[in-house]
């Protein structure tokens, strides 16, 4: 099968492109433990992709909203420091970017972080340059698995919403794409499995990255 009409590919960053898990988890654990608080490690694996208010409050829904964003800030204070050391970025990445690239696609990312550590993130493995537009959860209304993320990237490379595809490793990828009505692509990873993804009904399910080449 062969995705009619692309123009653009808007990619999911965390579990997508590289693989930052660690340093989200042990990051939210070190949040945690500046205010003599404990987690499963576990439990933020399976929110890997939400915004970290959200994280926070689901793994203390005690704390006030004041209190989570006290652990927002001392995240991101801990992580922009560190997350580089536990950041890889996955072996097929750099070349199917590239390839997309020399075959006149549009590239962008779409993604709940903020934009500090994303840019550090591409800098540091030297992709940057790769992507035409880049767009964070924290630059629109609302976040995924509402479309505004993807409606936005595509007002800002020129192209509709249906001349994109949404690569993703998450459910809310996948809503976040079908809602914006673009093609959606769901990557299977260590956070989510084929059921729960397959639940979402996206176009296509791959399991490796460079697999996308087989649909464009």
């Amino acid at each position: 099968m062969r995705l009619q009409g692309v123009k653009a590919i808007l990619f999911d960053l965390d579990a997508t492109l590289v693989d930052s898990s660690e340093a989200i988890v042990s990051t939210v654990e070190k949040a945690l433990e500046s205010r003599g608080l404990k987690c499963e490690s576990a439990e933020v694996v399976k929110m890997i992709g939400l915004p970290l208010e959200d994280i926070f409050s689901a793994l203390k829904p005690n704390l006030s909203r004041n209190e989570v964003w006290q652990l927002v800030y001392k995240y991101r204070e801990y992580y922009m420091k560190h997350h580089l050391e536990r950041t890889k970025i996955h072996s097929s990445t750099q070349v199917l970017l590239r390839t997309l690239r020399a075959s006149g696609f549009k590239l962008g990312i779409i993604t709940t972080k903020y934009k500090e550590p994303v840019m550090d993130v591409l800098s540091h493995f030297g992709i940057s340059k790769l992507f035409d537009v880049i767009v964070t959860g924290y630059e629109v209304e609302k976040r995924k698995p509402a479309p505004d993320i993807v409606l936005e990237a595509a007002k800002r490379l020129g192209v509709t919403s249906k001349q994109c595809v949404v690569v993703g490793d998450s459910p809310v990828d996948v809503q976040a794409g079908k809602r914006a009505g673009a093609f959606t692509i769901a990557l299977l990873s260590n956070t989510y499995n084929r059921r729960l993804l397959e639940s979402t009904k996206p176009t296509v399910i791959i399991e490796e990255l460079q697999a996308i080449l087989k649909f464009l």
